[in-house]
């Protein structure tokens, strides 16, 4: 652990319940209303293939509830460069679970949210206190087993967020979301992941769905929330690597129209459809990465008229369980420096780059320089469709 992780963490942990204050007040601060949604909680399970998921009893009663997005696909295998994308556009090369530090001028959805004072928060179950730094924890299994695990809370390996205290104070407990749901303060972007049981990495598909299912019934109540809150159940990947990492997502919540709860959306999605689709909702700037070009929800592109979806040109052909190269590959022959984000783009929210990534990243954006990040929307991976750097240019309208 740094001096500066333990310097945070001396003046963190002895605050106990001051952390909800601040949660509290965050959320209390002022609705920041969305096109689409005013809220949105994403929940996250493990390692499942889609079509042994969609079967599932629970899972099959709340596509009936929502929107089952068919055709959504993870970026790479093990669990945590897909959570670590979800974030932040890119996994940087990631091929394991093994405790990673992705360095500070590398900006999250954190940064995005906070340009409107959007509130948001992450929930890990068994998460022993805001502002914990290590790897795994026991919690509520009552085994020897793990139950909060680091690789499913993406945010604490971000220099971005754990050198700001205030920001630590945002990654919380499920005891805390519960109290935040009561009190009707959730904040405006949520992020969950369950214990390794509740998510299903330690048990079965039918333990988490049901899981879910439980969880998400309360939720799910007409008089749950009092603005337009999507609900977005996702897996993080799927369980056999030979296969296109083709995972089940269900879009729920009073956010999604009635003529389409029980319907199905063929669109092609990725994990970085989530920041395309904040991006959109509420009119943000974008990270300069692979975030521009994904995909926006169906549904939210309608209601925002976004006329940018696209299929992939390349989607078949890419092996998506094999990691491409970058900072956080653990083969020292294919570790590369943090690729420079493209400034020249526009991203789905209609808006530029983030203003703090122009002035951290200046001295980079002159001359003719190279990025892999071009707003296209293709995907790559570590086979034979590797990253493309070419010189920055302008996406196509």
């Amino acid at each position: 652990m740094t001096g500066e992780m333990m310097r945070q963490l001396s003046w963190i942990l002895p605050l106990g319940c001051a952390c909800l204050e601040v949660a509290f007040a965050s959320a209390a601060a002022g609705l920041v209303p969305g096109k689409a949604f005013d809220r949105l909680i994403t929940i996250w399970l493990e390692n499942q293939d889609y079509s042994k998921t969609i079967l599932d009893a629970s899972i099959t009663d709340l596509a009936r509830r929502g929107i089952l997005l068919t055709s959504f696909y993870a970026h790479t295998h093990p669990s945590q460069p897909n959570y670590l994308a979800a974030i932040s556009g890119d996994y940087f090369g990631n091929d394991h679970d093994d405790m990673v530090h992705i360095p500070k001028n590398v900006s999250t959805v954190v940064d995005l949210l906070e340009t409107k004072r959007i509130s948001w928060a992450g929930y890990f179950e068994d998460y022993p206190s805001p502002g914990y730094m290590g790897n795994y924890s026991k919690g509520s299994s009552g085994d020897d087993s793990w139950d909060y695990v680091r690789k499913h809370n993406p945010f604490v390996s971000f220099e971005s967020v754990f050198t700001e205290g205030e920001r630590l104070l945002q990654l919380q407990s499920f005891r805390d979301f519960q109290r935040t749901f009561k009190a009707k303060l959730v904040p405006q972007f949520v992020f969950m992941t369950p214990n390794m049981n509740n998510d299903g990495h330690n048990t079965s598909l039918k333990y988490a769905t049901d899981w879910s299912y439980k969880f998400l019934k309360p939720l799910l109540d007409d008089k749950a929330f009092d603005e337009k809150t999507l609900i977005m159940l996702t897996f993080d990947e799927s369980e056999d690597y030979s296969k296109p990492n083709q995972i089940v997502t269900l879009l729920l919540g009073s956010a999604v129209p009635k003529a389409l709860k029980g319907t199905q959306d063929d669109t092609f999605y990725t994990h970085y459809s989530m920041l395309s689709t904040i991006q959109n909702n509420w009119g943000l700037p974008h990270l300069g990465r692979y975030d521009v070009g994904a995909n926006v929800f169906k549904f939210v592109a309608e209601q925002t008229k976004y006329k940018k979806n696209r299929d992939p040109v390349n989607r078949k052909e890419v092996n998506s369980s094999v990691s491409y190269p970058g900072l956080l590959h653990s083969d020292p022959a294919k570790v590369l420096p943090i690729p420079i984000p493209n400034s020249k783009l526009i991203g789905a929210g209609g808006r530029p780059i983030l203003d703090s990534i122009k002035s951290t990243w200046a001295s980079a954006f002159k001359g003719d320089w190279q990025t892999p990040y071009d707003g296209s929307g293709k995907v790559f991976d570590g086979d034979e469709h590797l990253p493309e750097y070419k010189t920055a240019a302008a996406n196509r309208p």
